[in-house]
C-alpha cells in the first residue's frame, strides 16, 4: 500500500516532461518549477538554474537549497501544497534509528529517506518526493508505507545523529595513492553527493553568520573549516582527512582552475547564490606541506554600500575625502593592511564620482565588485597584463578617473604619477601604516619627492573595528587606568567630566563574541601647500605626522577612542587594533 497523504491531488494526463506539466503517475518536478513561479515564489531566470542544475544532479528539492533560491521551510510548505504529502512534524523525527534491519545508514544516506515510524503502515520521510520509483519500491519492500517530506538540511542533521558521520566511502575517499594526476577520478570525487552537500553546507554557515572569508585548513590528519566574522577567525569544524580532495577538487571545478595542478598556488573566482542574491566568491589556492589550503573570499558579504556614513566615517571626515577626491587631477590614496576595507571605501568614492559626466577606467586584481558606467579591466600577470602594462594602455582610453587597485611596485607608481601630471585624477591603495607613511613608501618606491609633491592630493589611512553588540554591551564609567590611557592619546580629555565606556559580554545574538559587525576609524591626510613643501624637502613621516596633526587630522587612534567613548566599541578593541597600550 503506497499512502500518498490527504491533500494529494490528481494529475493530469501524461505530457511533455520537458513542458513542466504533470504526469498521470502524479507530480512532476518540473511541475513543481512551474508552480512556483505561478504562486510568485519564484522568478524565471532562478526557475531556469534549477532546472539547468535539476537535470544534471536528479533531486530538485536538492538543487534549489543548494543554490539558495528558497529557504527549507518555504521548500516544504510549497511542497505540501504541491505534492499533497505532509511535512514530518518535528516530533516525528526518532531518537533512534527505526527499522534498521531494512533501512540501514548507508542506503537512507543513498536515497536521502528516514524511517521516522514502524507501522502499520511504517512512516518514512523523504527528501524528493518527485522520486516515485523509489518510494514505490520502499512500499513494496516494507508492505506499504506512509510518506512524509523532510527537508535537505533536517534529513542531514538526523542521519548524523541516527548514524553518525558518513565513512570515507561514502565521502569519496581517494586514499591519496596518486590521484592528483588523474583528471577523471578527481572530477568523480568532487561531484559525489556528500562533497557537493558539504561545501554548500559551509557556504550556508559562512552565510548564516555573516563571515567574509572560509579558511580552508588540512593537516596532518584530519580538515578544518574556520570562518572570519568581523575580522576574527570563529566556529572551527574539524573534518575527516578524507574529504580534502573532493572537497578542493569540487572548489576548483567551480572556479575554473585546474584540478590536476598541486604544486603551485592559484586564483580564481566563482560564484554561490544566497537566498537568490548572487555573491562573488574569490578562490585562493595555497599548496603547503598536508595539501592545498584554500581561502574563500566572499566579495560583498559585509559591503555597506551608499555613503562615508554608513561605513562610519564621520562626518567631517567624509568632507574631507570628498575635497581630497574631488579635483580635476591629482593622486588620491587610501593605505591599510589587508583587510581594512580599503577597496569599500575606494568603491564608495567611485559611486559618488560616477555622475556619467566623466569616463572612469579602473584596472583591478581582481575585479570585485560590478560598477554600472564604468569600464573595468582585469589584470593577467600570465599574459603580462599587471597594473603597469594596463595602465600605459587605458591612458591612451582618454580617461577623466583612473583607479588602479594597487600600487605594488615602482614602475606603477611612476606611471601614476605620470597620469596625474597630465590631467587625470588617480586613485588607488597602498599598504603602509598610516597616512604618512604613504610619501615614504612612494619615494622608497622611486618617485622622485618634488613629483609625488606636485600630484599628491592627499591620502586616507583606515583599518576596521569591531563594534560592541547593543543586546548585550555593558556600559560603565572609565576605571582610573582606563582614564588614564586615554588622556595619554587624547590630552584634550583630561580633566572632563566622568567618561563612560561599553564592554563586551556576549549573548546569542552575536555568537558570544560580544561584538557585531564593523565600522571604519582612519585618518586623513590632505596635502596643502605647507605638506606639500615637506613632502618635497624629503621630510621623515614623524614630521609630517605631527604637522597634519597641528592642522587639524584627527589620528586613528584619535578616532578609536571617539568612537569608544560614543559606546560603539570597546577600548580593549582600540587599542587592540590600533596600538596604543601601556606598551607603545
Amino acid at each position: 500500500m503506497l499512502v500518498w497523504g490527504s491533500k494529494r491531488r490528481p494529475g493530469s494526463p501524461a505530457t511533455d516532461r520537458r513542458q513542466g506539466t504533470r504526469a498521470a503517475a502524479g507530480p512532476t518536478a518540473l511541475g513543481f518549477l512551474d508552480h512556483l513561479q505561478a504562486q510568485g515564489l519564484m522568478e524565471p531566470p532562478a526557475a531556469e538554474r534549477a532546472r539547468l542544475a535539476f537535470e544534471t544532479h536528479g533531486s530538485l528539492p536538492i538543487v534549489i537549497t543548494e543554490l539558495g533560491l528558497l529557504s527549507e521551510a518555504d521548500l516544504l510548505a510549497a511542497l505540501e501544497d504541491f505534492t499533497g504529502l505532509p511535512a514530518a512534524a518535528a516530533d516525528t523525527l526518532p531518537a533512534e534509528p527505526v527499522l534498521g534491519d531494512r533501512m540501514g545508514g548507508a542506503y537512507c544516506r543513498r536515497a536521502r529517506v528516514l524511517a521516522l515510524r514502524d507501522g502499520p503502515p511504517p512512516m518514512v520521510g523523504v527528501v524528493d518526493p518527485f522520486a516515485t520509483d523509489l518510494m514505490a519500491a520502499l512500499a513494496y519492500s516494507l508492505g506499504g508505507a506512509s510518506f512524509r517530506l523532510i527537508g535537505p538540511s533536517t534529513f542531514e542533521a538526523a542521519a548524523r545523529r541516527l548514524f553518525g558521520e558518513a565513512d570515507a566511502n561514502e565521502l569519496g575517499e581517494d586514499a591519496e595513492d596518486g590521484l592528483g594526476s588523474d583528471r577523471e577520478r578527481l572530477e568523480d570525487a568532487a561531484r559525489q553527493a556528500p562533497i557537493i552537500r558539504l561545501a554548500h553546507s559551509l557556504f550556508r554557515t559562512a552565510f548564516e553568520l555573516g563571515a567574509s572569508d572560509i579558511h580552508i585548513e588540512p593537516g596532518e590528519t584530519d580538515l578544518t573549516a574556520r570562518y572570519r566574522v568581523d575580522g576574527v577567525l570563529v566556529r572551527p569544524e574539524t573534518l575527516p582527512k578524507a574529504v580534502h580532495t573532493g572537497l578542493a577538487t569540487r572548489i576548483k571545478i567551480l572556479a575554473e582552475l585546474n584540478i590536476a595542478e598541486r604544486r603551485l598556488p592559484q586564483d580564481g573566482r566563482m560564484k554561490v547564490v544566497d537566498r537568490g542574491r548572487e555573491v562573488d566568491v574569490r578562490v585562493s589556492v595555497l599548496p603547503t606541506a598536508h595539501g592545498e589550503a584554500l581561502v574563500l573570499r566572499l566579495l560583498g558579504q559585509s559591503r555597506k554600500e551608499g555613503s562615508y556614513e554608513a561605513l562610519g566615517f564621520p562626518a567631517p571626515l567624509a568632507a574631507r575625502i570628498d575635497a581630497m577626491a574631488d579635483r580635476p587631477n591629482g593622486i588620491f590614496l587610501i593605505t591599510g593592511p589587508t583587510g581594512s576595507g580599503k577597496t569599500t571605501t575606494l568603491y564608495t568614492l567611485l559611486q559618488r564620482l560616477n555622475d556619467r559626466t566623466a569616463k572612469i577606467i579602473t584596472v583591478e586584481d581582481p575585479v570585485e565588485y560590478r560598477m554600472a558606467g564604468v569600464t573595468q579591466v582585469q589584470t593577467h600577470a600570465a599574459i603580462g597584463l599587471d597594473f603597469a602594462a594596463a595602465l600605459r594602455s587605458i591612458l591612451r582610453q582618454d580617461p577623466d578617473i583612473v583607479m588602479v587597485g594597487e600600487i605594488r611596485d615602482g614602475e606603477t607608481a611612476r606611471i601614476a604619477v605620470q597620469a596625474a601630471l597630465t590631467g587625470h585624477l588617480v586613485l588607488s591603495t597602498l599598504h603602509t601604516n598610516s597616512a604618512a607613511a604613504a610619501t615614504t613608501r612612494l619615494i622608497d618606491m622611486g618617485v622622485e619627492p618634488y613629483l609625488l609633491a606636485a600630484v599628491l592630493n592627499g591620502v586616507l589611512a583606515q583599518r576596521l573595528l569591531r563594534l560592541l553588540c547593543p543586546e548585550c554591551r555593558e556600559v560603565a564609567p572609565a576605571s582610573a587606568a582606563e582614564r588614564a590611557r586615554i588622556e595619554r592619546h587624547r590630552p584634550d580629555l583630561a580633566g572632563a567630566p566622568v567618561l563612560r565606556l561599553a564592554h563586551p559580554v556576549g549573548c546569542p545574538h552575536c555568537n558570544n563574541t560580544g561584538y557585531r559587525g564593523r565600522t571604519v576609524v582612519a585618518e586623513g591626510l590632505e596635502i596643502g601647500r605647507g605638506l606639500s613643501a615637506m613632502i618635497a624637502a624629503r621630510r621623515n613621516e614623524a614630521e609630517i605626522e605631527e604637522t597634519a596633526r597641528r592642522e587639524g587630522m584627527q589620528t586613528l587612534l584619535g578616532h578609536g577612542i571617539d568612537k569608544a567613548l560614543a559606546l560603539e566599541t570597546s577600548l580593549e578593541e582600540v587599542l587592540r587594533s590600533l596600538g596604543g597600550g601601556d606598551g607603545a
